[in-house]
């Protein structure tokens, strides 16, 4: 089986106990709530099981067009599996620090940080965008949650 359809069964069984256990959230107790708590949650859970599922056919697409190359592919597979292995190493030490720095230095700061770390490990081609990214997408998630959903996240040095 391809490791696409095996990832997509295991998120798609973790996103069903998740959305099934998000939507059992009880209702607010105040009338006045808009949303209940269960509407972000299950939209997750929702958006998990939708792209489980995508996964799992692109596995199955991919099956498809590789069973008639599949000798001249294992040699280089193997390589790619170690680079891959060494890819979600490092990627999980750059986690690592983020959720160690994430209150010190607060959630902007972190956030640009490890996007930035991650995304010129994965493609160095491209620093410009990749610097644009890493601010522009923590600043539109803290103005999302400080200012329209009241969410305050940790400010660290700059508050």
């Amino acid at each position: 089986m391809n490791k696409n359809i095996i990832s997509g069964l295991v998120i798609l069984a973790f996103a069903l106990i998740y959305t099934f256990m998000a939507f059992r959230l009880p209702e607010p107790a105040s009338n006045s709530v808009v949303i209940g708590p269960s509407v972000f949650p299950g939209t997750i859970g929702v958006l998990l099981i939708i792209t489980s599922v995508l996964l799992m056919i692109n596995g199955w697409l991919e099956t498809r067009q590789t069973n008639s190359k599949q000798e001249t592919k294992e040699v280089s597979q193997e390589k790619e599996e170690q680079q891959d292995k060494r890819k979600v190493f490092l990627i999980s030490l750059f986690l690592l620090g983020y959720i160690v720095l994430f209150v010190p230095l607060g959630y902007l700061l972190s956030t640009a940080l490890f996007i930035l770390c991650v995304t010129l490990y994965l493609d160095r081609k491209h620093w410009i965008r990749n610097v644009i990214f890493a601010v522009a997408f923590p600043v539109t998630v803290y103005f999302l949650f400080d200012r329209v959903l009241s969410v305050y996240l940790p400010v660290g040095p700059l508050g």
